[in-house]
């Protein structure tokens, strides 16, 4: 009977995180220590100081050192007219008043296109969110006005919107969304058009983690890093204790029952 219920828990916990269709995800459960070398992280760049940290199941950040990425499992063609999510659970302890930016993608592990640049800078008591579709004459930093709390978990997507043509695909940011079926039925924090002379690339293949500036960069820690093709993928699922109880105990039950007959 334990070994039926122990492997109901496994079973259940297991899935209760799956998305159909997600391509990338890690919620940084590995043991204390550099993030280097654990799952698919790898160092970006030469830098070796404050190398990035795994503790307690998230991944700290300072305001500047090691920068890390992880390759997607395949790379992800971007045709026009398809869209795309990157979400990422975000509680920053300080920032800057000039800000600078701590996660992107890029389309291919170690790459230096880095592109949808999330940012981060000071306001008042708390902290406002930026985006900056990539590098280049013409691109251009769009900050959200709400500010949001310091030591505070919020759940932050990035969704980007590949547009026919050149040189103008389009992204939405979005904190702690409450549709995650019906995108449109959630206010965006902020939306950006791309700007930059630079052309778009063409593949998606890979996430990064940046430490900025010295005097820039933001101390945060980030969790259930998801990639995905729907809004829904972006959500985190966590089983109710209770209910995951009364399902493991009513069908270790039931198999039980069946063994008995």
């Amino acid at each position: 009977m334990k070994k039926i219920i122990c492997f109901l828990c496994g079973l259940l916990f297991a899935t209760a995180n799956i998305h159909a269709t997600t391509l990338f995800s890690d919620s940084f459960s590995y043991p204390n220590g550099n993030l280097l070398g654990q799952g698919p992280w790898i160092q970006n760049g030469a830098s070796i100081v404050n190398p990035i940290q795994a503790s307690g199941g998230v991944a700290t950040m300072l305001p500047t050192g090691q920068d890390l990425n992880a390759a997607l499992s395949s790379p992800f063609s971007l045709v026009d007219g398809i869209s795309f999510y990157i979400g990422s659970t975000i509680n920053i302890s300080a920032a800057t008043a000039t800000g600078d930016y701590f996660l992107h993608w890029s389309p291919a592990t170690g790459s230096s296109v880095f592109i949808s640049r999330l940012h981060a800078r000071s306001s008042g008591g708390g902290f406002q969110l930026g985006y900056l579709e990539t590098s280049g004459t013409g691109a251009s930093l769009t900050y959200g006005s709400t500010v949001l709390n310091l030591n505070q978990n919020y759940r932050v997507v990035v969704g980007y919107n590949v547009v026919a043509g050149g040189v103008n695909d389009t992204a939405n940011v979005y904190v702690n969304p409450t549709d995650y079926v019906v995108e449109g039925n959630n206010t965006p924090y902020l939306t950006d058009s791309w700007t930059s002379v630079l052309a778009e690339t063409v593949t998606l293949g890979a996430v990064n983690l940046r430490q900025g500036g010295t005097t820039t960069g933001a101390t945060l820690s980030v969790d259930d890093l998801y990639i995905g093709t729907t809004l829904a993928d972006m959500q985190v699922i966590v089983p109710e204790p209770t209910s995951l109880c009364l399902v493991m105990v009513g069908a270790g039950a039931a198999l039980l029952r069946r063994r008995k007959a």
